[in-house]
């Protein structure tokens, strides 16, 4: 296995290498092949380098889809970043300028105070400042090109660089190159001793493109101070003073000619559209003042020319838009694409094949936004991007599409949260997880929903089928095998925990957690309570009526804390002789505390649609130790048997009756009275140790425990 590995590793790093010939690595593999086996290897060759190729193509694109918006990103706010930092470094060139200048003519003036000549002053005042300034002076011939520079024009850029050789990349001579608004100028050397340069040529942005070089082979020239000029149908290799220089060359040109394209559509659509609204004004000035029948016939030719017009208006108009949402989606400006295509539907043109074009152009802008809100890796903005998407595609009359295909993906990664979560034996943990997880994602989903209030009946579905899926998880991985009572309950007090979180947003949700969970919740409920009735009623059926022993007094008090925990007093029933032992039937300390834990779990489940369940298993649980209790009175005194065995049987009694069950019931349900009518109605014989004087009784009970 690891040779084989090994193998793989060596083959793609020769498959890398630069000078890789493939004769000669079939020829090496076909040197260990026996004859007559060529063929059946290189097909199997064949196969397994288009396997090979085929997960590396995928691979490829999965990384350039997953890392192409964050790419994007990161290249605009590093652009921006910098170009502020050129701003600012201008600004303190600017600044430093404009402190020796002031230096200079106050030195000026000291000497001139001291008896200098006025030489040094009109050398300060010729020393320039403006890029305009030093432009002239350092090109002959430019000032033809900035005459025709209109007012708002500027240089933008202007850096002197070195001419290369297209071939060998060896340095020709120095070169000036200036960027204006709309176009580059470019100067070579100059035989004039008064200027260093002089105008070579002037080239529109339109005609010229930036390339990026990299270092060519068998050249010295490093590939990032190099800039490749395409002027049709020349180009030229031009060297930076250093890589800031080319990065503000590159995004310099680029940022100009995109400037310019905006400008010219921005002119393009105000022209058109100012044609438009003036041929509506003058169709509407001519029906408003037609004098008459006779007028209207006569301006009626007049009036078809002008909707004829107007409709070769709007198709040049609807052509124009077309490029410019193409430009647009080319560079993933969405909103102004989108606000293109509600333009084209408000022109309602009826021209079939540009309606044709511009259906293609929605059904494409449909598609990117959909992509972006379908997969999780294209997207590194979080909500906010996604909710971005969501309304462009609700602007397009897809608010519905848009919806689903958020829920979708909401629906996608909620499942593959919840089947990471790991199912331990901690049962309520994992129910706490899963559970907060789903609500949370709910929670979500419902507060970007309330902005749309079209798509509240998606929100509700979704809600549902989420909620059904962690109703269908707790029941598999908890409820079905759940082992005790207290995990039951305390699933259910968790959701209905959630519930109420749904039903603070507007979502109550109860009633499909009570229709869902409630048949796997009875069948749970019903095995453990039939496995804890059992034991009970073995429990009784075992007990002999003697003292029950705790063997040591460690145990003792250990016994009477935990009494004491769950609001039992039994102090008073502790036996003198013999030691360590308490004056009640092993079976009741059993049964006080397995009905005090049953109450309290059936408690938390008496709020769901199973209370009746409920109530019956408590009232079927006490029934059977009350009718053991009297059963077994009657059996002790018809049998005479020793005293002991009726004093403990008479202290258990009271110990029943007169506080484990008025504590079970206030613990299951307060103020029900459900266990005190069960004795008034069915045991009357046992109502009168609920009913003793409390200071009677125990001085009764500590005179028969000290015998």
């Amino acid at each position: 296995m690891m040779s084989s590995e090994v193998n793989n590793d060596e083959e793609d790093r020769l498959f890398e290498q630069d000078n890789f010939n493939a004769a000669d690595y079939v020829n090496n593999f076909l040197k260990d092949v026996r004859s007559g086996e060529e063929v059946r290897k290189l097909q199997q060759l064949r196969g397994s380098l288009s396997v090979k190729n085929a997960s590396s193509s995928e691979a490829i694109k999965d990384i350039v889809f997953e890392r192409y918006r964050q790419f994007i990103d990161t290249s605009k706010e590093v652009s921006h970043l910098e170009r502020e930092i050129y701003q600012l470094s201008s600004l303190l060139g600017d600044q430093k300028t404009l402190i020796e200048n002031m230096m200079g003519r106050v030195g000026h003036a000291k000497r001139e105070v001291v008896g200098g000549g006025p030489s040094s002053a009109v050398a300060a005042a010729n020393q320039p400042h403006n890029p305009l300034q030093v432009l002239m002076q350092k090109m002959d011939g430019v000032a033809s090109v900035l005459n025709n520079l209109q007012e708002s024009d500027k240089i933008l850029l202007q850096n002197e660089m070195t001419l290369l050789d297209g071939d060998s990349m060896e340095p020709l001579h120095p070169i000036l190159l200036v960027l204006v608004a709309n176009s580059v100028v470019i100067g070579y050397p100059s035989d004039s001793t008064k200027y260093r340069f002089q105008l070579q040529s002037v080239h529109n942005l339109d005609s010229l493109a930036v390339v990026n070089v990299k270092q060519k082979r068998g050249t010295t020239s490093t590939g990032d101070q190099i800039l490749q000029l395409l002027i049709f149908p020349d180009q030229l290799y031009v060297k930076c003073e250093s890589a800031r220089v080319k990065r503000e060359w590159f995004e310099g040109i680029e940022q100009a000619k995109r400037k310019q394209q905006q400008e010219n559509s921005l002119v393009r659509q105000a022209t058109i559209r100012a044609k438009r609204r003036s041929i509506a004004g003058k169709s509407a000035a001519v029906g408003k003042y037609a004098g008459g029948s006779e007028a209207i016939s006569e301006e009626q030719p007049e009036t078809d020319v002008e909707s004829a017009e107007k409709a070769n208006e709007d198709l040049q108009w609807a052509h124009g838009l077309i490029n410019e949402v193409h430009d647009a989606i080319s560079r993933r400006e969405m909103e102004t694409a989108v606000d293109y295509i509600n333009e084209w539907k408000q022109s309602k043109c009826n021209d079939a094949n540009l309606n044709t074009k511009w259906t293609a152009i929605e059904k494409q802008v449909v598609k990117m936004l959909s992509d972006e809100i379908r997969s999780p890796g294209a997207l590194h903005g979080g909500a906010q991007v996604i909710r971005t998407n969501m309304n462009l595609l609700a602007s397009l009359d897809r608010a519905t599409y848009a919806m689903d295909l958020f829920l979708k993906r909401r629906t996608k990664a909620l499942r593959t949260a919840a089947s990471e979560l790991p199912v331990s034996e901690e049962h309520l943990s994992y129910v706490k997880q899963v559970s907060t997880l789903f609500v949370d994602g709910i929670l979500d989903v419902a507060k970007t929903s309330l902005e749309q209030s079209q798509n509240l009946c998606q929100m509700l579905q979704f809600a549902s089928s989420e909620l059904k899926l962690l109703l269908s998880l707790i029941r598999r991985n908890v409820i079905e095998v759940a082992h005790t009572m207290a995990v039951l309950a305390h699933t259910w007090r968790i959701l209905m925990d959630q519930c109420s979180r749904l039903a603070d947003a507007g979502l109550d949700l109860s009633f499909e957690v009570h229709r869902l969970l409630a048949p796997s919740l009875q069948t749970a409920i019903e095995s453990n309570f039939s496995n804890v009735f059992e034991a009970i009623k073995l429990r009784i059926s075992e007990e002999r009526w003697r003292p029950y022993n705790l063997e040591s007094e460690l145990s003792l008090n250990r016994f009477l804390e935990e009494m004491s925990d769950i609001g039992l007093n039994v102090d008073w029933a502790v036996s003198v002789a013999p030691k360590y032992c308490l004056n009640l039937a092993s079976s009741a300390c059993y049964f006080s505390r397995v009905s005090f834990a049953l109450s309290r779990d059936l408690g938390l489940l008496h709020s769901s649609h199973l209370h009746r369940l409920c109530d019956g298993f408590v009232v079927k649980l006490w029934r059977e130790l009350l009718t053991f209790l009297v059963a077994s009175g009657e059996k002790l005194k018809a049998a005479g048997n020793p005293q002991q065995a009726v004093t403990v049987h008479d202290l258990t009694c009271t110990f029943i009756v007169s506080q484990v069950l008025p504590l079970c019931e206030e613990t299951y349900e307060e103020g029900s009275g459900i266990l005190a009518d069960l004795v008034q109605a069915e045991f009357p014989g046992l109502a009168h140790y609920a009913t003793n004087d409390d200071d009677d009784a125990n001085s009764y009970e500590e005179e028969v425990a000290n015998v």
